[in-house]
């Protein structure tokens, strides 16, 4: 997860209820000490422990959304632009993902990765994953055509949480193949679309309940479904890849 700092921040600025995540008393502290963090997270749900404590494996879905050549499109802007940029970006973005029930592993300027399922969202992997996929296209569709467009890479599987040891930096994230998979998926994306590789628990859930992301409109098939062969990108095993694209 992001930094205890990033957490608290983004969740006053979305009114989002604490006891989703960390207990009341710790938005109180002024200093997040680890001790601190760590006694939050143990008190308020032993879900936390078991992940975050004890190592335990997890299965989830991830979201990597960025928005469409951010840095060749506005390279021109000032900090202070660029500051209510994202201001704008993020109070479109970020409450969906909360309203899908995701969580924030990390913020990288016009991207961010979030994730669904435990500790935060205690479903099974194939639940998750069309939570995620559910988000992809509420934000695609609420971006599209828009200075916001966005591109976003679905990817899922086994990840461990980490909680770094120095008290110089409190962070707490996650680690795992699925994480380096998304990055490099993310580096192929098309633009406003969902991405995601063949072979994969996203595919299998797609195939699965197809008729639940079939939507026609006006006539046409909303978000039409695009197939192609790759280079297996460096790290990876996947030669197919998918697009989900908005057709509004």
């Amino acid at each position: 997860m992001p930094n205890i700092q990033q957490i608290l921040g983004l969740h006053e600025k979305y009114k989002i209820e604490s006891n989703r995540h960390l207990n009341e008393d710790i938005l109180k502290i002024p200093y997040y000490s680890k001790k601190a963090i760590n006694e939050a997270i143990t008190l308020d749900n032993p879900e936390y422990a078991k992940y975050f404590h004890n190592g335990s494996p997890a299965d989830i879905a991830l979201l990597f959304i960025d928005i469409c050549n951010f840095s060749t499109r506005f390279e021109n802007l000032s900090g202070k632009q660029i500051e209510e940029f994202f201001d704008e970006y993020y109070d479109i973005v970020i409450p969906k993902i909360y309203e899908y029930n995701g969580e924030i592993d990390k913020v990288i300027g016009d991207g961010i990765i979030c994730i669904f399922g435990p500790p935060f969202y205690n479903k099974g992997i194939a639940h998750c994953v069309y939570q995620a996929i559910q988000c992809a296209k509420s934000i695609i569709k609420q971006t599209y055509k828009t200075k916001f467009k966005s591109k976003i890479a679905l990817h899922a599987g086994e990840v461990n949480y980490f909680a770094n040891k120095t008290d110089y930096y409190n962070e707490y994230t996650i680690i795992g193949k699925p994480l380096t998979e998304l990055f490099r998926l993310e580096s192929i994306s098309e633009n406003e679309c969902i991405n995601y590789f063949d072979q994969t628990i996203v595919r299998q859930v797609l195939k699965r309940i197809p008729s639940k992301f079939i939507h026609f409109e006006n006539g046409k098939l909303q978000w039409p479904h695009y197939g192609k062969e790759i280079n297996p990108p460096k790290g990876t095993n996947y030669a197919q890849m998918f697009r989900i694209k908005y057709n509004g």
